[in-house]
């Protein structure tokens, strides 16, 4: 989309930062002098950044990003722009950054955004080591380019985790969920905790998406051999399997309606445990002021599988074709990338994508509402790996997760949610690729 105003901008792009030459010795004292090039300010720059399919809020933007790196290069300010990604490549006027979640890349790609960094991050004054991140989210972004392209590089992760309300487990004297629990052990405590108590109706558990499931167990969703989704067959259906029982407990489903939403955890507290990411759930008590008696325990895991969940929430970063500021964006990106800002970003409750447990360990440290929270049995739990990034992957996946409603309110069985979840996916995959050949 947009291929020539993208290549007619790719070809005025220029490198907007002054060289730095090397320094020599100029004078007894042995001060080093500097080159006209080097003493003169740089051009001031305006860059922008889209983030999309993410959780982060402007004021973390602000504060964990944008304003260090005005400390860091006076000369570079970045401004925030939510604008849809479709809409702005219409328009011809691209961000320089894109900010983006692994389930959501294609987007970009697509739309014909992604740059080549594979040659940048070879910079000799400002290099990024693709080593220092964890291996699991640089794995997923090597395998984005099929000739060695890099289209960016990790900025942050998540995990999911159980968070619980121990008020209502004090309400009805249940121990607090434990670390490495099965399914099974879950849908056990769930039970004893869905109750009527002065006409409210609580749950104990209310299962997140199925694709949370089958994520655990790295399920490939699409066969790119016969451009088919994958959703018609066993282990899918072995994953609505183990859902359906929680939505069978008395009192989980009510009038064909059950709870979706963080509110039921966080504003109505009506439900006792709800499995979400890491991040956001801390991120949104902090932004909202919400004062919680809650805690967090491990993800639960399938029993062929201990101590496994689903695949990490990686995000990446990148430079988009269309960049006029190609250099200074790329500065931008290896500084947020960088020890300093990624110690910084980790204790304010964005979990770094590097691998040095020295930071991680930090992990939520300056957020008051995760002070004495069980963290570290939430980051034990090992994320599977993600499946094969494709374009069609988040058109299979909303498919899927689209069953929980049928299966829930047993309007369905699974065997016919299946197979019109595979149909629809199918008619969706050959009306994509028709729409490519016109």
């Amino acid at each position: 989309m947009k291929k020539q105003a993208a290549a007619m901008c790719a070809i005025l792009a220029a490198a907007m930062l002054a060289g730095c030459g090397g320094g020599k010795t100029g004078d007894a004292e042995g001060e080093t002098a500097r080159s006209p090039a080097d003493t003169k300010p740089k051009e001031p720059v305006e860059l922008k950044l889209v983030p999309y399919w993410l959780s982060m809020s402007d004021r973390e933007f602000e504060e964990l990003l944008f304003q260090p790196l005005k400390a860091k290069y006076p000369h570079i300010t970045m401004k925030l722009d939510r604008t849809d990604p479709v809409k702005l490549a219409a328009s011809g006027e691209f961000p320089d950054i894109y900010y983006v979640a692994n389930v959501r890349y294609s987007t970009f790609k697509d739309l014909d955004i992604p740059y080549d960094m594979s040659a940048m991050i070879k910079n000799k004054d400002h290099p990024i080591d693709l080593n220092a991140f964890s291996k699991p989210n640089i794995d997923w972004i090597i395998e984005l380019g099929s000739k060695g392209e890099l289209y960016g590089v990790p900025f942050d992760l998540n995990h999911y985790a159980l968070f619980y309300n121990k008020d209502i487990f004090d309400k009805r004297g249940v121990p607090y969920p434990k670390d490495g629990m099965t399914w099974g052990e879950l849908l056990e405590l769930s039970r004893r905790l869905t109750f009527i108590d002065a006409d409210v109706q609580y749950r104990g558990f209310v299962p997140p998406n199925p694709n949370v499931f089958s994520g655990t167990k790295t399920m490939p969703i699409y066969d790119p051999s016969t451009q088919k989704a994958l959703l018609n067959r066993d282990n899918h259906k072995s994953i609505l399997e183990l859902i359906k029982p929680f939505y069978e407990i008395p009192g989980v489903v009510v009038n064909n309606e059950f709870p979706i939403k963080g509110a039921d955890f966080l504003k109505d507290r009506t439900v006792a445990m709800m499995a979400n990411w890491l991040t956001d759930i801390p991120s949104a008590m902090q932004a909202g002021n919400i004062q919680m008696n809650y805690d967090i325990a491990g993800m639960p895991s399938f029993e062929d599988l201990p101590g496994v969940t689903i695949h990490p929430g990686a995000k990446m970063m990148g430079i988009s074709k269309t960049s006029k500021h190609k250099e200074d964006a790329y500065l931008a990106i290896q500084f947020f990338t960088s020890p300093e800002v990624q110690k910084k970003i980790n204790r304010g409750g964005r979990l770094t994508a590097l691998a040095d447990e020295t930071i991680r360990k930090d992990f939520g440290a300056d957020m008051e509402v995760l002070k004495g929270k069980n963290i570290q049995g939430a980051l034990a739990v090992k994320p599977a790996k993600m499946i094969p990034p494709h374009e069609y992957n988040a058109i299979i996946d909303g498919l899927f997760n689209g069953t929980a409603t049928g299966l829930a309110t047993g309007s369905k069985d699974i065997n016919t949610l299946l197979r019109e979840a595979q149909e629809a996916a199918d008619k969706a995959i050959a009306e994509a690729e028709a729409a490519k050949k016109k």
